[in-house]
């Protein structure tokens, strides 16, 4: 009889699955359209394969993992010019407090 140990019971972490699975699902959900039966041969979810199947356009590149980040930067960031002025005056003044600092 073997024992799970606490660690190892939630040391399974999220793996993202393969663009292969991705294909696949869609390609054969588009085939049968039963969907019971595509989620129970590639072990997902039906929120997974409907956003799959929204997102599929016939090419793997429209299934891969596209970046959140944004395309550009935040209206209220600092500037170029004023970053290298901020760490030189954090730098002169290392007790200063957040706040002081924000108010110079």
């Amino acid at each position: 009889m073997s024992m799970i140990t606490q660690n190892q019971k939630y040391s399974k972490r999220y793996l993202p699955h393969e663009l292969s699975t991705k294909v696949g699902a869609v390609n054969l959900y588009r085939k049968t359209k039963d969907i019971h039966f595509v989620l129970r041969r590639y072990h997902i979810s039906k929120a997974s394969l409907m956003r799959w199947n929204k997102q599929f356009d016939g090419t793997k590149e429209s299934l891969m993992p596209k970046s959140h980040r944004p395309h550009r930067q935040h209206p209220n960031a600092h500037t170029e010019e004023a970053l290298p002025w901020i760490r030189n005056f954090h730098r002169r003044n290392p007790t200063i407090s957040i706040c002081e600092l924000y108010g110079k």
